[in-house]
């Protein structure tokens, strides 16, 4: 089975991980784990500009790596075989295209758990990819 995992460096995205580890039952005892890291775009295009296109790159390289330090730690000594993916774009977008690109079975990601009234106002991340995602979704809290 293959299985994307959503990373962006929170405990709640790393207890997702942990739980696709722990549940061979339910995605195999060796899946295959697509790890993705979606970094949002700086918003100023001038701040590109002006730090330079090398500047941001290297920065969404290092910011990426850093929050995939402890997925890839998890994911040590498993038998799972481990992509990486680290984008710039929109969180949702990102995820869902990821999973299309890899030809994933299953997305699983955490969730802050914010209340219906907050995804109405603020939207959601996880509401997002469960509207776009064409494979299922495993929202874990």
């Amino acid at each position: 089975m293959k299985v994307l995992v959503a990373i962006d460096g929170s405990d709640i995205a790393l207890r997702a991980l942990r739980y696709v580890i722990a549940h061979p039952d339910m995605f195999g005892a060796a899946p295959e784990v697509v790890l993705v890291n979606v970094h949002l775009a700086i918003p100023l295009p001038r701040a590109r500009a002006v730090a330079g296109a090398n500047a941001v790159e290297r920065y969404y390289r290092e910011e990426g790596e850093e929050v995939l330090v402890p997925a890839r730690a998890l994911l040590a000594g498993t038998p799972c075989k481990v992509i990486e993916r680290r984008v710039v774009g929109e969180p949702a977008s990102q995820i869902v295209g990821t999973a299309q690109e890899f030809h994933c079975d299953i997305i699983v990601m955490g969730t802050h758990g914010r209340s219906a009234l907050g995804n109405l106002v603020l939207g959601s991340v996880a509401t997002r990819v469960i509207a776009e995602a064409h494979v299922p979704v495993l929202v874990l809290k």
